[in-house]
C-alpha cells in the first residue's frame, strides 16, 4: 500500500510522521466550547503567540461558528473577521495555518493572506467552486465528513445548520441509502463522493488529507464507532485529520461515568481537557497526523507517549534504575 503524505504550500507531513497539534483559533463571539474568548483583533493575536510558545505545531482559524444551532454567516463577514488575524500572525511566525471555511471566497482570500491549508467542514460538497480554487494552488486541504450533509432528516441532524449553497450534492436515492446504513459505510460514502469532486477538478491526492467528522451530527455510538473505524482513511491511502477536543460525546461518557464535567467549575473544565488528551493518546498510538486541540499541555504529553507506543524503535533502549 502507498504511504500516504499530505502537502500544504512548502509544508508536509508523511505516514507514521509524529502526531502534529492543531490548536484552535475561534474568531467568533459563538463557538461552542471558547467562543468570545478570543473575538477581537488583540486577542486572537495575543493567544495565537501564546499557542506559538507553548508548542503549537499548526494553528486552525475559524471566523464562523458551526455548532448547533448557530447562525452561518456571508462570506464578507467571514472574511473580515479572520484576515487580519492571518496577516497579523505572518507578521511574527510562519507556523502553517488551515482556515476553518467551506466558502470558496472565503478560503481564496485567506490562502492570498497567507494561509497554507483550507478545513472545509463539507468536504468540497458545500461550495462547488472549493475544489477549483484549491486545485490552481499549492494549499493543503482537510476534507471532512459531514454527517449533516449525509442524513439531513437525521434525529442527530436537526439543530445543525444548512451547510453548503445550491442543496443537497446527494441525490434522493443517495441519502435513502445512506440514511440506513451504518456509519462507516455512511462516511466511506461520503469521502468517494468528495474526492470524485476534488480529482476531478485536478486536486493531487498529497494534496488532501481526510477527517472522520466527530461530533458532527452524530450519536455517542457512531462517534466512537468511526474513531475505532478511522484506519478505513489510512486504508484509502490519505493522511487523517482528527478533532475531538471537548466534543459532547466525551463529556456524555465521562459525566454518565460520575466524573465532574461542568465547564463552570475549574475541575470539571480542566477535565474536559485532561478527557480530549486520553484520545490523542489513542490517536497517537495508531498513527493519527493530526490532532486538532483547545489546550495543549495536557495533548503534548499525551501524544509523547501514543507515539512512544506507536513507534517504540524511536525510543533508547536503557536500562531502568533502581528504586530504593
Amino acid at each position: 500500500m502507498k504511504e500516504a503524505k499530505f502537502c500544504f504550500k512548502r509544508h508536509s507531513l508523511r505516514q507514521g510522521d509524529k502526531t502534529q497539534l492543531c490548536a484552535i483559533l475561534n474568531i467568533t463571539p459563538d463557538s461552542f466550547s471558547d467562543g468570545g474568548k478570543w473575538f477581537g483583533q488583540d486577542k486572537a493575536l495575543a493567544h495565537a503567540r501564546e499557542l506559538i510558545a507553548q508548542g503549537a505545531d499548526m494553528l486552525d482559524i475559524g471566523g464562523e461558528s458551526t455548532r448547533p444551532g448557530s447562525t452561518l454567516l456571508s462570506a464578507e463577514e467571514e472574511t473580515a473577521r479572520i484576515l487580519p488575524i492571518i496577516k497579523g500572525i505572518r507578521a511574527f511566525s510562519d507556523i502553517p495555518i488551515s482556515v476553518d471555511t467551506w466558502k470558496a471566497k472565503v478560503a481564496e482570500a485567506a490562502l492570498e493572506a497567507g494561509a497554507d491549508m483550507i478545513n472545509d467542514i463539507t468536504g468540497l460538497l458545500g461550495d462547488a467552486q472549493m475544489a477549483p480554487l484549491l486545485a490552481k494552488s499549492q494549499a493543503g486541504l482537510i476534507l471532512m465528513f459531514n454527517p449533516a450533509i449525509a442524513r439531513p432528516d437525521h434525529a442527530s441532524a436537526k439543530n445543525f445548520p444548512h451547510f453548503g449553497y445550491g442543496g443537497n450534492p446527494f441525490s434522493p436515492e443517495e441519502l435513502a441509502t445512506m440514511a440506513e446504513a451504518p456509519i462507516l459505510e455512511v462516511c466511506q460514502a461520503y469521502f468517494a463522493k468528495a474526492l470524485d469532486r476534488a480529482l476531478t477538478a485536478g486536486m493531487r491526492p498529497d494534496q488532501i488529507c481526510l477527517d472522520p467528522g466527530i461530533g458532527f451530527a452524530l450519536t455517542k455510538r457512531e462517534n466512537l464507532q468511526l474513531i475505532q473505524g478511522m484506519d478505513l482513511i489510512h486504508d484509502l491511502g490519505y493522511c487523517i485529520f482528527l478533532g475531538v477536543s471537548r466534543k459532547r460525546f466525551i463529556v456524555n461518557i465521562l459525566s454518565e461515568a460520575g466524573a465532574n464535567l461542568d465547564a463552570t467549575t475549574e475541575e470539571g473544565f480542566t477535565n474536559r481537557d485532561l478527557a480530549s488528551s486520553h484520545l490523542t493518546a489513542i490517536a497517537a498510538s495508531r498513527g493519527v497526523e493530526i490532532v486538532r486541540v483547545h489546550s495543549l499541555a495536557e495533548h503534548m504529553l499525551a501524544r509523547e507517549i501514543g507515539y512512544a507506543i506507536f513507534k517504540p524503535e524511536s525510543q533508547a533502549s536503557s536500562k531502568l534504575g533502581i528504586y530504593k
